[in-house]
Order: structure tokens, then C-alpha cells, then sequence
């Protein structure tokens, strides 16, 4: 009997320990900050439906991440410039604390939606004074409950997450500005392969798969060295959104 009690105290400490899961938010400082680095990338970006026929065509996004110092403080920068047929669509400049990457700031210019801006106060979010242009801007306050990093930030956050094995699970918290909450997303190391590349050339990475919804999901591939996001395959309504890195 007690030779049965202990194989089966040992079964429910491996299984208990598969299904760990990290969670990871600004506030606990869990990401690995040592794969930092101040990049720049630009992304192709396009559709397809089920069956791999091309829908669009691409657009660029171009993605700049960099470290700086503001008022003796370190913090990063990151601006997003989204073009759709040699057309700005989007401009977008956040910045935040470093090394936790909590937000501070959220400045974006959109084409067909116009100018939006937000300031963070831990987890409180505002629409700065100088930005009101309605009644409901002057009284926007989200509490986000979680220490919550921007998503538009995704695919350099995925980048900096401490990848050790096949299996592992995230829970990572996320805010998109100007949405009523921040919420936390399911992630897991699905596998570790080399992605095939031009020339017969090969790179090792992560393959991290994380779930918006039931009918949403996406699979990133993440280079172990150094650490970026160089695909990614999104599922949703039916068809396929793919983000290639160029260069």
C-alpha cells in the first residue's frame, strides 16, 4: 500500500508540474529581458482563405523597438508604421518603463479613424487632456485590473518570453488602448522545429500558439537566437492572416 501511495503522490507531482502555467505581466518581471535587443523589422502582412489562395495584397508594417532614457529613467519606444498600397495607414509611438515594459504612453494616427491617445497610471488608463475632443473623452477611465502590456506590442513581447521546453504554458496580460478591460491570454510552447528559409538555409524556433477565442488562434515562429517573431498564421472567420518578417 504505501508503496502504491507513493507512485501515485510521484504521478500527481509530474502531472501537476506539465500543467504549471507562467504567468507573466508587467508587475512580476518574468520576461527575458537578456534577449532584448533595439531592432528595427518590417513585415509583410496578407490573407488567405482555406484553401492557400492569396486574398490581398500585402501590406508593410515596419516595427522599431529601442531602449532610451527620459528624466535620468530608463524606458523603450516603440513605433509602428502600418502602409497599405503605398498609403501611411497607420502611425503609431508607445512608450513605457523599462525593464517591465509597462506602459506609459499611446499616441496613434489612423487614417480612416483619427487620432487616438492614452496614458497609463499603473493600471489605470486615461485620454490625456490635450487629446479630448468629446464629453466621453474627458470621462474615458479604464481600470485594467492586471499589470497589463500593450498589445499592439505582441510580437516583441512573445519574443522575450522564457522559452525552456516543449509544453510550457503562458498566461500573458494584455491591454488594447482604448478597449473597456485588459484580460490575460492562453499560450503554450507547441513545439521547437527549424523553419525552412531561401537557399536551402534553416533557423531553429519556438513555435508559441495562443488562443483569442474558441474560433481564434494564431502560431507564431519565434528564432532561438537571436529571439524575433519571423511568421506568424492567424485562424479566424474562415480564413488565414499571415505576418512574414522581410528583413
Amino acid at each position: 500500500m504505501k508503496h502504491l501511495i507513493t507512485t501515485a503522490f510521484l504521478l500527481l507531482t509530474i502531472l501537476t508540474a506539465q500543467a504549471q502555467v507562467d504567468t507573466i505581466n508587467t508587475a512580476n518581471l518574468k520576461l527575458n529581458m537578456a534577449a532584448w535587443r533595439d531592432t528595427k523589422a518590417s513585415y509583410a502582412v496578407f490573407f488567405e482563405d482555406s484553401l492557400g489562395k492569396r486574398l490581398s495584397s500585402a501590406d508593410i508594417w515596419d516595427r522599431t523597438l529601442r531602449r532610451t532614457t527620459v528624466a535620468g529613467r530608463p524606458q523603450y519606444q516603440f513605433v509602428w508604421d502600418w502602409f497599405h498600397r503605398d498609403s501611411l495607414m497607420a502611425h503609431v509611438t508607445a512608450t513605457g518603463q523599462w525593464p517591465s515594459l509597462a506602459p506609459l504612453t499611446h499616441d496613434a494616427v489612423y487614417t480612416r479613424r483619427g487620432k487616438r491617445n492614452f496614458v497609463f497610471n499603473n493600471t489605470v488608463v486615461t485620454i490625456p487632456d490635450s487629446a479630448w475632443r468629446t464629453a466621453k473623452d474627458s470621462s474615458f477611465r479604464v481600470i485594467t485590473q492586471q499589470a497589463a502590456f500593450e498589445f499592439p506590442m505582441d510580437l516583441e513581447i512573445f519574443a522575450l518570453l522564457p522559452f525552456r521546453k516543449v509544453g510550457q504554458q503562458f498566461a500573458i496580460a494584455f491591454y488594447e488602448p482604448g478597449s473597456p478591460t485588459s484580460a490575460y491570454y492562453a499560450l503554450r510552447v507547441t513545439d521547437r522545429r527549424k523553419l525552412p528559409l531561401p537557399g536551402q538555409a534553416t533557423l531553429d524556433c519556438w513555435l508559441l500558439r495562443i488562443d483569442y477565442r474558441p474560433d481564434s488562434y494564431a502560431t507564431f515562429w519565434i528564432s532561438d537566437k537571436p529571439r524575433e517573431v519571423i511568421k506568424m498564421s492567424e485562424y479566424f472567420r474562415g480564413r488565414y492572416r499571415y505576418k512574414v518578417k522581410l528583413y
